[in-house]
């Protein structure tokens, strides 16, 4: 009879040993992605916080449009349609802009973003449909048939949990940054 004891004895232990795996666990939260790059390099930051000022485009709409990391070299950053890059040149007098440089990269998504919302009517925080008129070009955005382009679709969804996951991880450094002043400035919570 003892021997059956130590049987249940050990099934117990063994089942509660395996659901404090699944249910128990560390009481401090995981260190957040975007808080580690804001502390790593401030080569986007300040473009970003300006673009946020003069076109009124969110810093998690700007992250999730851009193509990350920005740390590294000779990669573009945005990918936008030759007509479009032309046009952002003309109307910001940024005469020698180029995509791989990244505060050009993020100021052609402020700009960019901020004639999505006046000529296709988006809302901020509708990412998707702002990687769609990037992709197909405001005209393009109004005649898209996503029956007709899975993929596209597909990659714009992407975009969108991409830009809530900014989102979610912004407001999650509040606490960890509460004081510092530039931080401030986002004014994103």
């Amino acid at each position: 009879m003892l021997i059956r004891f130590n049987h249940k004895a050990y099934g117990v232990l063994i089942i509660s040993l395996l659901l404090s795996g699944c249910f128990g666990g560390a009481t401090t939260k995981p260190a957040l992605m975007i808080c580690d790059e804001l502390d790593d390099t401030d080569d986007w930051i300040e473009p970003a916080v300006n673009v946020q000022q003069k076109y009124g485009t969110p810093l998690a709409l700007t992250l999730a449009m851009l193509e990350l990391p920005l740390t590294e070299l000779d990669k573009k950053h945005v990918r936008p349609r030759a007509a479009d890059w032309d046009e952002f040149r003309i109307r910001s007098e940024r005469w020698d802009a180029e995509p791989t440089e990244v505060e050009d990269a993020v100021h052609f998504v402020g700009w960019f973003t901020q004639q999505s919302v006046s000529r296709n009517g988006l809302a901020w925080d509708n990412a998707a449909g702002h990687y769609l008129a990037l992709r197909l070009g405001h005209g393009g955005y109004h005649r898209f048939d996503s029956t007709k382009y899975p993929e596209l679709t597909q990659q714009a969804r992407g975009i969108q949990q991409r830009y809530d996951r900014w989102q979610r991880e912004l407001h999650g450094c509040k606490d960890r940054w509460q004081g510092e002043s530039w931080f401030s400035k986002l004014k994103i919570w």
